[in-house]
């Protein structure tokens, strides 16, 4: 997908980009991303490029059991990130900032209550051998992998996610930090949790439409 970019702004037209999209392989043999919250050059190029509505970058793609995910927000100021995944009654939310952690939702009528709190690891600004090994410590256990916001660049995060094959819908924010009650958002279009403002946190309750996220079914 082309871009142009003109003293500093992205030219592109978000609403234009469809829901159904067609995730990208990776193909037999090729490189798949490294988790170390820097989009090097040719790392992600066989991903789905889509943009958040400011113009900042989300790159998606798939490889065997794993999904990857990349953001790249323009202008380039540190941020924070929340993966949305819906599994049936269930959404987990993989938030990326000072420390990585996973809450879940579950339905609840009309509504969805949270069951799991936040439970905060991986808090370094020094990438360290035994930063390494709490990773790998925190993939094993909570099946996906993220930098914190104080290693690699500023602006740019990573996830590796490791499919069930019950994932339904997806949805991603990203929150620049000297501000993180503006959200990006994408689908961009959405109007339910992801984005909406949780200053203090995220609630006990929340309101959540996943049917209107990004439908995975087409995953290949």
């Amino acid at each position: 997908m082309a871009f142009i970019v003109l003293a500093g702004c992205i030219k592109v037209d978000p609403a234009s980009e469809s829901l159904e999209i067609t995730l990208a392989v990776d193909g037999a043999g090729s490189n798949q991303p490294v988790i170390d919250g820097v989009l090097n050059p040719g790392e992600w190029d066989q991903a789905e490029l889509v943009h958040f509505e400011d113009g900042s970058e989300l790159f998606l793609l798939q490889s065997g059991e794993y999904f990857y995910l990349a953001v790249r927000a323009l202008p380039a100021e540190m941020i924070a990130g929340n993966v949305f995944i819906n599994e049936g009654d269930l959404i987990s939310i993989l938030h990326t900032s000072a420390a990585l952690g996973t809450a879940v939702y579950e339905r609840e009528g009309s509504t969805w209550r949270k069951i799991q709190d936040f439970e905060w690891c991986c808090r370094t600004r020094m990438d360290s051998e035994e930063a390494r090994e709490n990773r790998e410590v925190f993939f094993d256990k909570e099946g996906w992998l993220g930098i914190n916001s104080f290693l690699g660049n500023e602006n740019e995060l990573e996830y590796k996610i490791r499919l069930t094959g019950s994932e339904d819908f997806l949805a991603v924010n990203l929150l620049r930090v000297d501000n993180p009650a503006q959200k990006q958002v994408w689908p961009i279009d959405l109007v339910d949790g992801p984005a909406q403002p949780n200053e203090g946190g995220f609630p006990e309750v929340m309101e959540l439409f996943p049917e209107t996220w990004q439908n995975l079914e087409e995953l290949p």
